[in-house]
């Protein structure tokens, strides 16, 4: 019978131990750090955050064309807040700024998005180095679409479903990303192209609006979050 590998000993001992440790620098104990946990601060009672964060969003082809994510994609960046009654549950808020991708405009569409959401989560594991979570969310997106020589300007309702990770760096920096799925309005090339041409409007003189369709896009995002 063969005798167990060193290595292999090593790494089932050791993996669990990394899995179920503190954060990679420090403790995620105030009180082992040299604070009381009741000197952190505190924001009606709850542990507050802010970060920052970078991404993307594209939907699906309205025509079907195609089955990838990269109609109408989006690049941007936000800041956004978090409060956390205890260390499994958390609110967020969020302001986030889009712009067309390149691609997109190459395609003849130009876009840009602010979104406002707000949204609640629970962090699972909390202890690990590595914290996965999920998130429910949702807000406002004020959106102004140029496509076709057509433009269409307004507030629109948007929300989101995600799962996410956070590296706990030390007890106060995490960086992490989420994949979300994202409900806004997409453009709609055809039904805009289709309406110019019932509407004899030419595409040229700016006027009319772009068509737009309630749809779902799958969203990425990096950040940085410091918990005070």
């Amino acid at each position: 019978m063969p005798k167990p590998n060193v290595l292999v000993i090593a790494a089932l001992f050791l993996v669990p131990q990394v899995a179920l440790a503190d954060p990679i620098f420090g403790s995620d104990d105030a009180k082992k750090d040299g604070s009381a946990e009741s000197d952190a601060p505190k924001l009606l009672g709850m542990r507050p955050g802010f970060g920052a964060r970078v991404g993307g969003y594209g939907f699906r082809h309205a025509d079907g064309s195609s089955d990838k994510w990269d109609d109408c994609r989006m690049n941007g960046v936000g800041v956004f807040g978090t409060l956390a009654p205890n260390r499994w549950f958390f609110g967020s808020l969020g302001l986030d700024f889009y712009n067309a991708d390149p691609s997109a405009i190459d395609e003849g569409m130009d876009r840009d998005s602010t979104h406002v959401t707000a949204g609640v989560g629970a962090r699972m594991f909390p202890s690990f180095v590595l914290t996965p979570y999920v998130e429910l969310g949702g807000g406002m997106e004020w959106t102004r679409i140029d496509l076709a020589g057509r433009r269409t300007e307004g507030i629109f309702p948007v929300g989101y479903l995600g799962l996410g990770a956070e590296l706990n760096v030390t007890r106060e920096l995490k960086l992490g990303a989420a994949l979300r799925v994202l409900a806004t309005a997409q453009p709609d090339a055809e039904a805009t192209t289709r309406q110019a041409l019932t509407s004899g409007t030419a595409a040229a003189d700016g006027t009319g609006a772009v068509a737009t369709r309630a749809s779902t896009a799958m969203q990425a995002q990096f950040f940085a979050r410091y918990a005070l």
